[in-house]
């Protein structure tokens, strides 16, 4: 992966001479620019921080959006790795080296990271589509969302649908008309599991339960690490916990309900 993204992060060194003139005119350029420039920053900055910033969200720099855009990351330019561009003056060939290699390492190690976030959810969404189909549900291929208990029909399951504006990874509708949101998620540590668990799975759950009420319920399908304190706490929150590696009691659970 480093010797793809290499290239990228050269490229917008030589747009920009060396980074001393990140202008709009890097974007008018080159639209798709900026998801490289996020790793300029120091520490790099997130899509949403910087549609924050620059005030709209885009998959391309919109030309009237380029100045903006170049002067969001600009200010924010890390200046461990690039300390040329605030002493204003051209960089040194180790230095230029240095801070390319640096850069495309980081990129990388971030992507990498993102793919496997992303391998893991597509796993784990087809285990537990698995276990419900094995349990008599049929698979229902909309992706329309959600916000009456009938846009679902009884004794089926769905992929990635918006039940009341949030994103459900495998949404549920049980034979007895309940509906059963499940989210995916995988830890590879405690401080990750709260975030995962408690602040995305748990302010859905609340979020759900206000628009539905109690014929909702909200599960989640774990793998990897997670704190025991976190895991009681979704469960005082009234959501109830599977595990990946273990989906016989989701199975047994919605096979018994009745209609």
């Amino acid at each position: 992966m480093y010797s793809t993204l290499r290239p990228h992060v050269e490229q917008i060194f030589d747009a920009s001479n060396d980074l001393l003139d990140l202008t709009g005119k890097v974007f008018t350029d080159d639209p798709s620019a900026w998801q490289v420039c996020r790793y300029l920053c120091g520490p790099p900055i997130s899509q949403e921080d910087l549609w924050t910033l620059v005030g709209a969200k885009f998959r391309q720099v919109p030309v009237a959006l380029a100045d903006e855009t170049a002067e969001a990351i600009r200010v924010v330019i890390d200046p461990v790795r690039f300390p040329w561009v605030e002493q204003r003056r051209y960089p040194t060939e180790s230095e230029r080296q240095a801070a390319i290699l640096a850069t495309s390492v980081l990129w990388a190690a971030q992507q990498l990271a993102t793919e496997r976030r992303g391998e893991a959810s597509t796993r784990q969404e087809a285990s537990t589509g698995e276990a419900l189909s094995q349990a008599g549900l049929t698979l229902d291929p909309s992706r329309s969302p959600i916000q009456f208990f009938d846009d679902m029909q009884r004794g089926t399951f769905s992929r990635e649908r918006h039940i009341a504006g949030a994103k459900c990874d495998v949404p549920a509708r049980l034979p007895d008309g309940r509906l059963l949101a499940l989210e995916c998620k995988v830890s590879n540590g405690p401080k990750n599991g709260w975030k995962r668990v408690n602040r995305e799975v748990a302010g859905k759950a609340e979020a759900w339960r206000s628009h539905f009420g109690v014929q909702l319920l909200t599960g989640v399908v774990l793998a990897g690490v997670f704190d025991l304190s976190c895991l009681r706490t979704a469960q005082e929150a009234g959501v109830i916990l599977f595990w990946e590696h273990d989906l016989t009691p989701l199975r047994d659970f919605v096979s018994g309900v009745r209609g």
